[in-house]
């Protein structure tokens, strides 16, 4: 399985500044659904990848007392509607609710679609990790250039045509700000990005956002992402960071 992580914290300083620029002020959004306790956390890939890859950062999140879960589905075979069908078929057939949500890249785009065609299976909270909800430059520059290494996942999804239904939980957005990765093969970023995805395609409306000096497959090895993301499933919010 082709892996690119590269991942590295910064000299505090920059790290600092970057974090601070980006991180959203109190008072934050008031979500409509109660938070019931659970441990369930479901981990959704990104493109061309499998359940494997979030192995590591379930198993981190376990170590913080979550049980996590997993679905796997053919990034570029079928819309992300389609594969929303099947994920709420498997969150019921395996009896995970209530479930936080963990997603990457792609995956967050996909529980965007679980949002908009099945809103009561979203019963917790859930953060997501270099998702482009705004829309992929690099997956625009890669349509032009070698169309069928995307497949499906552009329409409805990497070109930034997603549900507009605000998400009925509590949310967070990791971002990352290493530009190291394969997305610099292809795209000249003008702008912070984590080597695939912009900081700015990761915005998400009525979420809190952190931003971290990690490469975009990198988010899913970083022992302080992990710590974030179990602090967020169990507060509600992220850890404070140094201004």
């Amino acid at each position: 399985m082709p892996l690119c992580c590269v991942c590295g914290w910064q000299d505090n300083q920059t790290a600092n500044q970057t974090t601070t620029a980006y991180r959203p002020q109190p008072p934050y959004p008031i979500f409509r659904l109660p938070y019931p306790m659970t441990q369930n956390v479901l981990l959704l890939h990104g493109l061309h990848m499998t359940a494997l890859v979030m192995k590591p950062l379930g198993n981190r999140l376990a170590a913080h007392g979550f049980t996590p879960h997993y679905f796997s589905y053919p990034t570029t075979k079928g819309s992300l509607k389609t594969h929303a069908i099947a994920l709420a078929h498997h969150i019921q057939r395996e009896n995970i609710l209530p479930t936080h949500f963990v997603a990457h890249s792609l995956g967050g785009l996909l529980l965007r679609h679980l949002a908009a065609l099945h809103p009561e299976l979203l019963q917790a909270r859930a953060v997501t990790l270099g998702s482009p909800h705004q829309g992929s430059q690099t997956a625009q520059r890669v349509k032009q250039i070698m169309p069928r290494m995307l497949g499906d996942s552009w329409q409805n999804a990497l070109d930034g045509s997603l549900p507009n239904q605000p998400l009925p939980i509590e949310c967070g957005s990791i971002a990352g700000t290493l530009s190291a990765g394969l997305g610099r093969l292809v795209t000249q970023f003008s702008e912070p990005n984590d080597g695939t995805v912009a900081l700015a395609e990761t915005a998400l409306p009525d979420s809190q956002q952190l931003v971290v000096p990690c490469s975009h497959s990198g988010l899913l090895f970083d022992e302080t992402v992990a710590q974030q993301v179990a602090y967020f499933l169990q507060h509600g919010r992220f850890l404070p960071t140094a201004a």
